[in-house]
């Protein structure tokens, strides 16, 4: 802006303005309330601060949905789903059917309103034997495995991107400050979080596996068939442990969402299913327990 009295400041800059000013109003009212002697008075400025306060929770958990929703936006803007053609090139397709098949009807499913982003960031997959850095997005109902490739910038967000530094607080959105300007291309298929177990490689088992800071993830189909394993390897056991708390806790959570809606009344098959699996796994370990499932 070229006006002088903006003093060189962005449209962004100055719509975050009011929201500066608003978080200041309980400090002006909490002061004011020390100065106050009339019992009735100070009555009446604890409700008016309450209110307040209540306001600004609900500003907060407002710009708190918009800045995962922008970061929604732009993981679906960067992502790459390969076709068939390409997850299998060895799959025999006829001549006709290509072009239709040349492309996945799955190119909206990252953005929801609903969907909320748990915690995202690169991780080591082994694959054939060998590790390769992926990045790895976890949502509230799915698992995304993506390769990142250099891509195009990432276009500045709007109010959100001073909502943090204004409000002074975390806003809760994991992972909205790593760098952006990347694709994303899928690895396999995202795993639904009521279809995998978590392994934990314990020192035991690293002594001979080698795979410091690792955790297994056994995924099966609706049919109880176990479909793929995806072995990560993090580069510190804290970081290890952060992905292994943020999984099992949002895993349990989404086999309740299912259990109340999908399942309500009855037990959920996949759970049910996943047991007997489970079972027959671990009567073929006899040191430890393989598939670890927290209940």
């Amino acid at each position: 802006m070229r006006d002088p009295r903006c003093k060189k400041l962005q449209l962004t800059d100055l719509l975050v303005s009011p929201v500066q000013h608003i978080m200041k109003v309980p400090l002006i009212l909490k002061d004011i309330q020390s100065r106050t002697n009339e019992p009735q008075e100070k009555e009446l400025i604890a409700q008016i601060l309450e209110i307040q306060e209540n306001s600004i929770r609900e500003l907060d958990d407002k710009m708190r949905w918009l800045k995962n929703f922008e970061r929604l936006l732009e993981i679906q803007r960067n992502i790459v789903w390969p076709s068939i053609l390409e997850m299998e090139p060895k799959t025999w397709v006829p001549e006709f059917l290509r072009v239709a098949l040349s492309r996945q009807p799955c190119d909206s499913l990252v953005v929801s309103p609903r969907r909320q982003i748990i915690h995202e960031g690169l991780l080591q997959l082994w694959d054939t034997g060998k590790p390769t850095e992926t990045y790895v997005i976890l949502f509230d109902d799915m698992l995304l495995v993506t390769r990142r490739k250099k891509g195009l910038s990432k276009k500045k967000s709007s109010l959100t991107e001073n909502w943090a530094s204004s409000c002074g607080k975390n806003t809760g959105v994991v992972g909205s400050g790593l760098e952006t300007n990347h694709r994303y291309i899928v690895y396999r298929q995202p795993i639904s979080l009521d279809r995998f177990f978590i392994h934990d490689i314990g020192e035991a088992e690293n002594t001979t596996a080698k795979l410091d800071f690792a955790f297994v993830l056994v995924s099966l189909n609706r049919f109880q068939q176990i479909v793929s394993v995806h072995t990560f390897q993090a580069t510190s056991d804290t970081l290890k442990s952060t992905w292994l708390q943020k999984l099992k806790a949002t895993q349990d959570k989404w086999k309740r969402t299912l259990q109340n809606t999908v399942f309500r009344g009855v037990r959920s098959s996949t759970d049910s299913g996943q047991s007997n699996v489970a079972s027959a796994l671990l009567g073929n370990i006899s040191s430890k327990t393989f598939l670890r499932r927290e209940t």
